[in-house]
């Protein structure tokens, strides 16, 4: 497949260059047939990409909907133009006749994290800044993002690993990022954006404050690799705030829900 279309590709590499995330999808049908319960595919993406994409995702299923194969899908090698799967049959441990299978894919060009069904990045991990939660919403939105929400435990653990691996710390004994979850003083309860609980725990040494009922804004003290001590975590303001020495991180979907 050769890429033809120019206006497409010089908007497409913009996006890249402006640190936004870059997301692509599409199907693809390949006509397969196997004695075993795997076999080896090429997914060809069809649209023109300005490099190799850094993730892809991709489900497969039969054309024919009647049909009641089900399948798994491995990335194997991930191309400019394509992309190779294992796809294995999981209904049963056999082979198939040769039929039509559509694979499903989504891609992600950028440097991000992919965690689930969400991205994370930092348009730029060296800046330091000053930022209320309403200023570092709009910076996120701006670059074609959102503020991360903290789910649980687990989620924890990746943003803020994520964040202390790629913050560029210089002289600086920390880093702060604006969370788009909130904090109730009356309840003690984290709110994401979507509405739904967010987690509640690896707080900063004496947070939450629960004084102020003004204090329902989120953020996240980062510490460098080098620092042992306890006072990291999460903590809580008001949203209007100006909280400085700020590096935003910011989520997209990977897929729309």
């Amino acid at each position: 497949m050769k890429c033809i279309w120019f206006v497409l590709l010089v908007e497409v590499m913009s996006v890249v260059d402006s640190h936004r995330p870059l997301t692509n999808g599409g199907s693809y049908e390949v006509s397969l047939f196997s004695t075993k319960a795997k076999s080896i595919a090429e997914v060809i993406y069809m649209m023109c990409l300005p490099k190799v994409p850094d993730y892809v995702h991709a489900t497969a299923r039969p054309s024919n909907p009647s049909l009641p194969h089900k399948f798994n899908v491995t990335i194997l090698e991930i191309k400019k133009l394509s992309f190779i799967v294992e796809i294995e049959r999981v209904d049963q441990a056999t082979g198939w006749d040769r039929m039509p299978i559509t694979v499903d894919w989504f891609s992600y060009i950028g440097n991000g994290l992919v965690y689930q069904n969400l991205i994370l990045w930092f348009p730029d991990a060296t800046n330091r800044t000053t930022m209320n939660r309403n200023t570092a919403s709009k910076y996120c939105i701006d670059n074609g993002g959102r503020l991360v929400d903290i789910v649980d435990k687990a989620m924890y653990d990746v943003v803020y690993n994520y964040c202390r691996q790629s913050i560029v710390f210089g002289s600086d004994g920390y880093v702060r990022i604006w969370l788009g979850s909130s904090y109730n003083p009356a309840t003690d309860t984290v709110t994401q954006s979507n509405g739904k609980p967010g987690y509640h725990g690896d707080w900063f040494s004496g947070y939450p404050w629960r004084r102020y009922e003004t204090y329902t804004g989120l953020l996240l003290n980062i510490v460098p690799p080098s620092y042992t001590g306890t006072n990291h975590g999460m903590y809580n303001l008001p949203p209007t705030s100006g909280a400085t020495i700020t590096t935003q991180l910011c989520s997209t979907n990977l897929i729309d829900p």
